[in-house]
């Protein structure tokens, strides 16, 4: 609550020239100076003039009916008969606000008052039904000293209320009123909306200057924003942080101590705190940035686009007719004859394992090439793992070859093996048409 609304609901539930609201020390009790209110026009003295000609009214209405319905004696006079019914007809009215007040003494020492309010609730309803029934059947008079009676005890009612309400905020006994956020928002946002509520009755203090002032619409909103989302993500986090403790401890007993005693939501809070949140952005940076395309074939082979300024720099050269084509003189150069191997130097086992051993190499290269970098130190292993479940007359399959490779201590997630087992695949491919082509 502002300043400014401090001020109008001091103006409206207090008569009180009340000081300053003074600056509170750091480590006092925020609520100390939270019912002090500034000095101000108070309109509540319009309501003890309404309260007492209402007041007056209804003690006149009470003494109508006294003076109608009660059985004089003709020689008693008027006057004697007025004087004689004023002190009933004042105690039956007053006595309800009479009630109400020691209620409210009760009320703001902490207590519930529920005797004193019932009584007081009781004497009006008395009061008000001889008001009404006593005036019956002249509905004007009875409607009009029924509702002065009535208003006059629930205007009493009400300021008493305020000024009770004034008295307990001053002494921190209650909260200061939350800003006004409007039907829709609250119809739409029930939850947040009243937790903005509590959290701005509630406040803060100043880290610098150690004074308390509640917060605002805008500012209580985004703090109750800001801690509902804390509260979802913050289980979340200890959640982990009990697994990790837990498989930290080789005996269950201690692991159950040490997640029984250690805080978890303290332990969640101390790691959202020390979240590098720049080197995580350059970390994902590469996420969200549009990949560079390498330059294509086309673009390395066509020549380079002559310079402008080297064209016009240059001197104009004269034409020069062609020189003719003397056969003779320029005889395209023919290329050499590749020599022939001797059939002397191997023999054709040896040919038949250099083939081999070509074809070998020229398929490793290939399948290296082909696989990722970080899957050609595996495939060794996919071969070995290959080779076993030949051994053994199982299906080479992705499944069967993933559980092998773990199970000889190679960690692969599947989708990189089913890229060695293509890789596995166009090896037995290219050997077995290699094999074919050596002649029997």
């Amino acid at each position: 609550m502002t300043d400014h609304t401090r001020k109008g609901a001091a103006a409206i539930s207090t008569t009180e020239r009340q000081p300053t609201p003074a600056p509170i020390a750091k480590g006092g009790n925020p609520s100390e100076g939270r019912g002090r209110r500034r000095a101000s026009w108070a309109p509540a003295r319009w309501a003890y003039s309404f309260y007492g000609v209402a007041a007056t009214g209804a003690v006149i209405g009470q003494t109508w009916v006294a003076l109608e319905h009660l059985p004089w004696p003709p020689a008693v006079p008027l006057a004697v008969r007025v004087l004689a019914v004023l002190p009933f007809a004042l105690c039956l009215e007053l006595l309800a606000m009479a009630l109400a007040a020691m209620a409210d003494e009760r009320m703001r020492l902490g207590e519930r008052a529920y005797g004193f309010r019932t009584f007081s609730a009781v004497v009006a309803v008395v009061a008000v039904g001889i008001q009404v029934v006593g005036h019956w059947p002249v509905l004007y008079w009875s409607s009009v000293f029924g509702v002065l009676s009535g208003s006059a005890y629930a205007l009493w009612l009400l300021h008493a209320a305020a000024r009770r309400r004034d008295a307990l905020r001053a002494m921190g006994k209650l909260a200061d009123t939350a800003p006004a956020y409007g039907l829709w928002r609250r119809v739409r946002h029930p939850i947040w909306t009243a937790r903005a509520a509590d959290l701005a009755r509630e406040g803060h203090t100043d880290a610098d200057t150690g004074a308390w002032r509640p917060l605002g619409l805008y500012e209580s909103l985004r703090a109750a924003e800001l801690m509902m989302r804390d509260e979802k993500r913050r289980p979340a986090v200890a959640h982990a942080v009990e697994k990790v403790v837990r498989a930290d401890q080789w005996d269950m007993r201690m692991a159950e101590i040490a997640v029984h005693t250690l805080d978890l939501d303290r332990l969640a809070a101390e790691l959202a705190a020390r979240v590098d949140y720049q080197a995580w952005a350059d970390r994902l940076a590469p996420a969200i940035t549009a990949p560079v395309l390498p330059p294509t074939p086309q673009d390395t082979d066509s020549p380079a686009a002559p310079n402008p300024a080297s064209t016009e720099a240059a001197p104009e050269q004269p034409h020069q007719p062609p020189t003719p084509h003397d056969p003779d003189t320029h005889r395209e150069a023919e290329p050499d004859p590749e020599p022939r191997p001797d059939p002397h130097d191997h023999n054709d086992h040896d040919e038949e394992q250099d083939d081999d051993q070509d074809d070998d190499e020229e398929f490793d290269a290939d399948n290296d090439a082909a696989l990722a970098p970080d899957l050609v130190p595996l495939l060794p292993a996919a071969r070995a793992a290959r080779d076993e479940l030949l051994g053994e007359g199982s299906t080479v399959s992705r499944d069967a070859l993933a559980h092998r490779l773990r199970r000889n201590g190679t960690a692969i997630r599947n989708n990189r093996v089913s890229e060695l087992l293509n890789a596995l695949r166009r090896e037995e491919a290219s050997l077995n048409a290699a094999h074919s082509k050596v002649p029997a």
